[in-house]
């Protein structure tokens, strides 16, 4: 594991930024939850599930970080 030795400024503006992108993926979850519950075909259903999971995995990664940095 490497380790990232940031000054206060770097380790508040990683932080931000960190949080700011956890908020746009869960409205993205949010987003394609919608779309899955509304699917009318099962091609739909593959496209949403898999944009889903990837947003579901980035979620993840992002509050691993941001715990980390915490």
């Amino acid at each position: 594991m490497k380790t990232l030795n940031l000054q206060n400024g770097e380790r508040v503006t990683l932080e931000f930024s960190l949080i700011e992108s956890r908020i746009s993926t869960q409205e993205r979850i949010k987003y394609y939850t919608e779309r899955l519950n509304g699917c009318s075909n099962v091609s739909e259903v593959n496209m949403y599930s898999d944009a889903l999971k990837v947003q579901k995995d980035k979620l993840q990664s992002i509050t691993n970080i941001l715990n980390k940095l915490i």
